[in-house]
Parts: structure tokens; C-alpha cells; sequence
């Protein structure tokens, strides 16, 4: 890719997620920057990450966290990031507006997360989420109401997102 002259900004996991000596061997190897994904599904991963430098960026996913978000580890992984000068990207799954809010408030928090990829809710075909951030393809807005700002759901409507609702990425 380098050779190639593509102008890459990063490339994303370019090994499987248990590869850790693949993942550090790209990283020492390439001019262009690697970012962590799948192989991180732990504190203790994007902690081993950063301190063996086996890759320049890691990508924080809340919904990866979801057992573990009373204890703030989405806090935890931004924090080290920020001890060991780490950048961190910020991304969803195919999530709905409620948790993709709680990720766009951390990413307006934290400096150390310079990236955000947080395209779930643009990708659902219906919106049953009254308030909170407005998403309108790449550009968010946060809400100014307290908290996340999301106050109810629409009446008549589902309080989840099935897959149905959601459309195929092409």
C-alpha cells in the first residue's frame, strides 16, 4: 500500500485479533499508522498494546464493554492512552443512538481520541430515540440538554433496534 502511493490515514487490524506479534511486527514495520481493533476486547489489551507499541492507535468500542461499563473502562482505555500518548479512534458496531451517545459525548471529553467512526445511527432507517445527539451523516451535533439528552422514545415505537430496521451497508 505504501508503495503504491495511496496516501493512507491508517489501516485498521490488518491481522487477525489474537495476532499480537503480527499486530507489533506491522506496526514496527510500516509508515503507515495501525490502529487496534479487534484485538482489543479489555482493559488489559489496549494496555498490553500501548505499553509493546504493537500498534500506533487504538479504537474504542463502548458496545465491546458492555459487562464491564459500571466500572468505566472505556474511561480506563482512554486514560492509559493518554499516559502513554496513545491516539485513540472512537467507533461503534451497528449500534443504536442511544449507545452511540455515550460514545460521542467521551469523544467530545478526551483530546487522546483524535478519530470517531460512529456511523451506527446513520445506518438505522428508523429513529424511535427522542432527543439527544443529531446525527446527519458525517456531522453530530450533541444536544445541550443534561446528560446524554435523550428523553423517551417515540410513542407507538420500539425501545430497541432489530436488525430489520437497520439497513445493509453496500
Amino acid at each position: 500500500m505504501e508503495e503504491k502511493g495511496l496516501g493512507l490515514e491508517l489501516v485498521e487490524q490488518p491481522v487477525k485479533g489474537t495476532d499480537f506479534d503480527g499486530l507489533k511486527y506491522v506496526t514496527e514495520n510500516s509508515f503507515v499508522p495501525v490502529l487496534a481493533d479487534e484485538a482489543v476486547f479489555s482493559p488489559e489489551d489496549a494496555l498490553r498494546i500501548m505499553q509493546h507499541h504493537a500498534a500506533d492507535m487504538i479504537n474504542i468500542k463502548l458496545m465491546k464493554f458492555v459487562e464491564e461499563l459500571g466500572q468505566c473502562v472505556f474511561f480506563e482505555h482512554s486514560s492509559a492512552a493518554e499516559v502513554y500518548g496513545v491516539e485513540c479512534m472512537i467507533g461503534c458496531m451497528l449500534e443504536a443512538k442511544v449507545s452511540v451517545n455515550a460514545a460521542v459525548e467521551l469523544a467530545c471529553a478526551k483530546q487522546i481520541i483524535t478519530r470517531i467512526d460512529l456511523d451506527g445511527p446513520v445506518l438505522c432507517r428508523e429513529d424511535p430515540i427522542l432527543g439527544g445527539a443529531v446525527f446527519n451523516e458525517k456531522d453530530i451535533t450533541v444536544s445541550d440538554e443534561p446528560g446524554l439528552g435523550i428523553h423517551g422514545f417515540e410513542e407507538g415505537r420500539l425501545a430497541y433496534l432489530d436488525e430489520t430496521m437497520c439497513r445493509h451497508m453496500h
